[in-house]
This record gives C-alpha cells, sequence and structure tokens, in this order.
C-alpha cells in the first residue's frame, strides 16, 4: 500500500492493545461489519472475568483519538504486536 494511503489498517491476530481508559485487549481478528461493509476488529480482554467474550468494534475508532479531562489521546495504544507476542512465547 502506498505510504500515503489514508485508510487505517487492520490489526493482526495476536497484536495487544491498551485502551485509554487502562483496559488490556488481544486481537482475534477482523471482520466486515454486515450492515455497512466496513472493516471491523475483532478483540478480547486480557483481564477480568469476562476473557471469554469477543467484542467487535469498527476499525476506525481503533484509531480515533478521545477527549479526556486531562488532554486528547488515543483510543487505543499498541502495546504488542503479534510477532512479539510469539517471541516472548518462545523464548520462556
Amino acid at each position: 500500500m502506498p505510504l500515503n494511503d489514508p485508510k487505517p489498517q487492520p490489526f493482526a491476530p495476536g497484536t495487544q492493545l491498551r485502551h485509554y481508559k487502562g483496559g488490556r485487549y488481544t486481537v482475534v481478528g477482523t471482520c466486515l461489519i454486515e450492515a455497512t461493509l466496513q472493516p471491523g476488529v475483532l478483540y478480547q480482554p486480557l483481564q477480568g472475568d469476562s476473557q471469554h467474550v469477543t467484542w467487535m468494534r469498527p476499525l476506525a475508532e481503533f484509531h480515533d483519538l478521545v477527549t479526556t479531562a486531562d488532554s486528547v489521546v488515543p483510543r487505543f495504544v499498541q502495546i504488542a504486536d503479534a510477532n512479539e507476542k510469539a517471541l516472548s512465547r518462545s523464548t520462556t
């Protein structure tokens, strides 16, 4: 893809993300939202009692900025990519 492509890119399965409110999530995969045919991301929490629940959010929202009381921050920040996760499992 061209470097100036304005479309947000999906995350690879296994990518770990931190939500601006502090929750950590792992990407399960991508999907198409049936009603809009927009790309979506399937993800699961890495903490709490709902780790078995798979959530879906439109891909564009993963790249949104959110206004908090302190500043404007990204909704999600990548904390590990799928390759880092696989590497850490193989070296432990």
